[in-house]
């Protein structure tokens, strides 16, 4: 069963700096290309759709495809004006029969990672990658806690997600104009009546949001870069 992973990188995403996160510099190599790297490292990736800004559509197509070093990439879609559009867009411009979503930002992805994501789909139809809270977790009110919630039950989800592609259209049509508004895709198929299974995830696999979470992407890519 083929599998074509959408990267939606369309956001303006600046708190980590003045610059997209997906374009700021790690090894003076863009984020975005990190994340290409590692997609495109793992067997259970078949092709990728780039999703990007509409003014960068044509810059990215001739930076990108046709490319010998990210070979999967076979196709540049603009964005839309939320994540959810972006993400769409890069579904409807799929033909496979599922479908992976990974944040441009978390460029430490790993290949044992997305194949168990893409195997537990293939088995349940929707799987995220997640991780269970460790730390203690309590609800906020105003300047003081709150009650202390049961962490046990919660998680920390990440990207990739992987969805059977008919199943999300499903989702898109049934949410209609609601569909984009959900922060993440597992979101919008719980809110469609699905069911979502997740597998544990990677502590590395973090997404870069904030300059805190820069500097830890620097440090684990020099880090990386000392150990090849």
């Amino acid at each position: 069963m083929k599998v074509t992973a959408i990267i939606p990188a369309a956001g303006s995403g600046s708190r980590a700096g003045s610059t997209p996160k997906q374009y700021m510099e790690l090894l003076g190599k863009p984020v975005l290309e990190w994340t290409l790297a590692a997609v495109s490292a793992s067997e259970a990736v078949d092709s990728i759709i780039l999703v990007t800004p509409a003014n960068d559509v044509d810059m990215m197509s001739g930076k990108y495809l046709k490319n010998k070093t990210f070979p999967k990439v076979a196709s540049v879609v603009s964005g839309g004006a939320k994540r959810g559009d972006s993400v769409r867009n890069g579904v409807m411009q799929a033909a496979s029969e599922f479908v992976l979503i990974h944040d441009a930002a978390r460029p430490f992805l790993s290949p044992p990672l997305v194949k168990r994501v893409v195997e537990s789909a293939m088995a349940h139809g929707c799987t995220t990658a997640a991780l269970p809270a460790h730390d203690t977790v309590k609800a906020r009110q105003g300047e003081f806690l709150g009650a202390a919630v049961d962490r046990s039950t919660l998680l920390l989800i990440q990207t990739p997600q992987v969805f059977k592609r008919e199943a999300l259209l499903k989702a898109y049509e049934i949410k209609k104009d609601e569909a984009s508004d959900w922060t993440d895709e597992t979101s919008l198929m719980q809110s469609a009546g699905f069911s979502v299974a997740w597998v544990v995830g990677e502590t590395v696999n973090f997404k870069i949001t904030t300059p805190d979470d820069f500097r830890l992407a620097q440090a684990i890519a020099h880090f990386g870069a000392r150990e090849t």
